[in-house]
């Protein structure tokens, strides 16, 4: 008698392999929408934290005064030049919106001053949030003007 080598897999085992992958990826693609979603915030509350970083260097390096001009309602902020008309506009990325602002309102909008010395106008917090619900501070002291950035 001859045998035939049964090798291979059948169709019953290669749907089964299959579901069980359909379930797996179910499970995790919320997981990773979530990842990706609190990683798109801490991004945007880095480049927010460096921005204040060089605005400050530049005050210090220039000798005259650096603003940053946070318009909420534009979802976006603008760096300004004290003495010259250099602007640069930094939109919040999709899904990342602001969630609270102490800085004082000036024109309508919250505004970060620093000047000359590296020193800002006034410490404060700047709260960002994405659709989850998630939330980071970017914190600035008052006097010394450091930047920071918190989760609480």
């Amino acid at each position: 008698m001859i045998r035939i080598n049964e090798k291979g897999f059948t169709l019953v085992e290669l749907l089964c392999v299959l579901m069980l992958l359909g379930m797996l990826v179910t499970i995790a693609a919320p997981a990773v929408k979530d990842f990706s979603s609190k990683r798109n915030l801490e991004l945007a509350a880095r480049t927010m934290a460096m921005d204040m970083r060089k605005t400050q260097q530049k005050a210090i390096t220039c000798g005259w005064s650096q603003l940053i001009e946070m318009r909420e309602s534009r979802n976006d902020y603008l760096i300004k030049d004290g003495k010259t008309s250099e602007r640069q506009r930094v939109r919040l990325p999709e899904g990342i919106s602001y969630r609270s602002n102490n800085f004082p309102l000036v024109g309508g909008y919250n505004l970060l001053r620093f000047y000359r010395s590296g020193a800002p106008n006034r410490g404060g917090t700047v709260g960002l949030t994405n659709d989850a619900g998630d939330v980071i501070y970017v914190i600035v002291t008052p006097a010394t003007g450091r930047v920071r950035i918190a989760e609480e």
